[in-house]
C-alpha cells in the first residue's frame, strides 16, 4: 500500500521539483485582506498604461489612476471609507490587482504600520487627486555612496509608468546607467544593458514622518504652498527606496527600458520640473489608497 502511494505522487514531487527558478522567484506578495475584500484585475496594455474592468459585466476599461480621484463615473461605488491596496508585480506579464476594503477592516492588518510608510493625512475634499502632493524632504541616488537634493513635495500619479526626478539626479543616473536612446511604438525611449542592473543605483525618496501635520493644518500648506518641518522630526522620516528592478523595465522583446525620466525637461508643459512617482515606483509592493483620511501607505520593503 506504501508502495503504490509513493508511486503516485511521485509526478507531483517531480514536478515540485523542477519549477522553473523564474516562477519560483515571484515571491507572492503580503495577502492579509479579509476574504470578503473586493479585487479588480489590472492589466498592462500597449501603451504602459494598467486597466480594469469596473465589473464583470463592464466591457469598458479604466486606467488605473483613476483610482485616486472621484469613483463616481466609472462603475464603482464610491464608500467613503474604502481603501484600496494595489499590487503591481515586477514581471510584467503577470496581472496586478486593485483590492477594496473597509477602513474598519484595514484597521486589522498587522503591517498596516510596521511594514508600511505613510503620508501625512489629508482629507479628500482638498485635493481632486489622493497623491497629487505628497511632503517630501529630499531626493537622492544611492548606491556606494549618497547624493541628495532638497525637495518638497511629489505627485503620485499612476498614469504613467515614468519617475521623474530633479537634473541633477538625472544627470547622475544617466551616468550610472549607460543609456540608449531608441524608438518604440513612434516613441523614443531609453534602453539599458538587462544584465548590469546589480550595479544600478537606487533612487531614494526621504518623505516627510506621517506625524509632522494633519488635517486642516495640512489643508492650509496646500492653499499657501508652503511647508514647515520640525527639524528634530527628520530623524523619523521614512524612505521610499526604488532598486533598479523597479524602474527598469523588461520588455517582450528582451530589452530593458529606463522608466525615469528628466523632470526638468521631459515632463508635461503643465507640470513641468514636477517630481512625480509612476507606477514603476510601487511595482513589487503594496501601496494602499486610504481614501477615508486621505493618506498613502508604502510598503518598506521590495
Amino acid at each position: 500500500m506504501l508502495q503504490t502511494m509513493l508511486f503516485t505522487s511521485l509526478p507531483l514531487l517531480t514536478a515540485a521539483a523542477y519549477l522553473d527558478p523564474s516562477l519560483q522567484q515571484q515571491k507572492p506578495l503580503l495577502d492579509s485582506k479579509p476574504a470578503s475584500s473586493r479585487a479588480l484585475t489590472l492589466t498592462l496594455d500597449q501603451n504602459l498604461h494598467y486597466i480594469f474592468a469596473a465589473s464583470d459585466d463592464d466591457f469598458t476599461r479604466t486606467r488605473l489612476d483613476q483610482l485616486q480621484g472621484p469613483l463616481v463615473g466609472y462603475g464603482i461605488e464610491e464608500v467613503a471609507d474604502h481603501a484600496i491596496t494595489i499590487n503591481i508585480p515586477l514581471n510584467s506579464s503577470l496581472k496586478g490587482t486593485a483590492t477594496f476594503s473597509s477602513t474598519r477592516q484595514a484597521a486589522l492588518w498587522p503591517q498596516s504600520t510596521d511594514q508600511f510608510t505613510w503620508t501625512p493625512q489629508l482629507p479628500l475634499h482638498t485635493l481632486f487627486m489622493l497623491g497629487a502632493r505628497i511632503p517630501m524632504l529630499d531626493i537622492g541616488i544611492r548606491k556606494d555612496g549618497m547624493l541628495t537634493m532638497p525637495a518638497k513635495s511629489a505627485t503620485l500619479d499612476l498614469s504613467t509608468p515614468y519617475i521623474y526626478v530633479p537634473k541633477g539626479i538625472w544627470d547622475v543616473l544617466l551616468l550610472a546607467t549607460t543609456t540608449e536612446q531608441q524608438a518604440r511604438d513612434g516613441e523614443e525611449v531609453l534602453y539599458v544593458d538587462c544584465g548590469a542592473l546589480s550595479v544600478f543605483p537606487d533612487l531614494v525618496f526621504g518623505m516627510a514622518p506621517s506625524e509632522c501635520g494633519g488635517g486642516e493644518e495640512m489643508a492650509d500648506d496646500v492653499d499657501d504652498g508652503e511647508e514647515d518641518y520640525d527639524e528634530d522630526q527628520e530623524e523619523d522620516y521614512g524612505e521610499l527606496v526604488i532598486t533598479p528592478g523597479q524602474y527598469v523595465l523588461q520588455t517582450p522583446e528582451g530589452k530593458c527600458m529606463l522608466l525615469a525620466r528628466n523632470a526638468d525637461a521631459d515632463s508635461p508643459p503643465d507640470v513641468q520640473g514636477t517630481v512625480s512617482l509612476g507606477w514603476a515606483a510601487v511595482r513589487g509592493r503594496e501601496v494602499i489608497l486610504d481614501r477615508h483620511v486621505g493618506r498613502i501607505g508604502f510598503e518598506r520593503s521590495v
